[in-house]
């Protein structure tokens, strides 16, 4: 009688936590020998927050685990029309699997598998628990208190951006003040060309008013003389 007590002693609590585990919202498919079960790895999953898709993958008849399960088979996950291709990896135990995927929209989404399984033809979806808004877990409510709910961090880090943006803003103005000297050098620059060219093309004038002068004096000095 007391080793029955002590061994019931010690199952009971055993038996408590099988039954008060949390109980996991997956759903499952069955094709011929293949059992499918898929479900989110955090439930309830919540949108915008990062979360996985997991998959276990056991055969019917005997209940073992499928390994390398999806080396010729394609699995999607699905919302609405639109799908993405899971990038399944093995989990630490035998014939799980999970990715990674951050849901970006509330309702239903579900998982699509095609191809080969285990020597077994697919095509089968399994339907997951419905994604829901953050809001009804979140304590305190967001703005509730003025004086909570900042990011820790948060002042540092605009702090450091508007540092960043002054910093670019006087370099920028600095480039702009020295193009802008360039440009006034440039335009003196030519500006003194211009006259040196002006004087030049004056020269160039009187000295042939002074060459024409000479010609028609020496034209009128011969003629003169004969």
């Amino acid at each position: 009688m007391k080793k029955a007590a002590v061994a019931l002693a010690f199952a009971l609590p055993l038996l408590l936590f099988g039954f008060l585990k949390p109980a996991f919202a997956h759903n499952k498919a069955e094709v011929g020998d293949l059992e499918l079960v898929g479900g989110w790895g955090i439930e309830p999953p919540l949108i915008g927050q990062l979360n996985t898709i997991v998959i276990q993958v056991t055969t019917i008849s005997d209940d073992k685990p499928v390994t390398n399960a999806f080396a010729s088979a394609s699995v999607v996950v699905k919302k609405g029309g639109v799908q993405k291709e899971l990038a399944l990896r093995p989990a630490e135990q035998a014939g799980w699997y999970e990715a990674e995927i951050i849901p970006t929209q509330l309702g239903q989404y579900a998982v699509a598998f095609t191809g080969s399984i285990n020597q077994q033809q697919v095509n089968t979806q399994i339907e997951l628990e419905d994604v829901e808004d953050s809001k009804k877990l979140n304590f305190p409510e967001a703005g509730s208190d003025p004086g909570q709910g900042i990011p820790e961090g948060f002042i540092e880090q605009m702090r450091a951006v508007l540092t960043d943006l002054t910093v670019q803003i006087e370099d920028a103005n600095n480039s702009a003040q020295d193009a802008n000297d360039v440009a006034r050098n440039a335009a003196e620059s030519a500006s003194e060309t211009r006259g040196a060219a002006d004087r030049a093309f004056m020269v160039g004038i009187v000295g042939v008013g002074v060459g024409v002068a000479g010609i028609a004096i020496a034209a009128i000095a011969l003629s003169r003389k004969a």
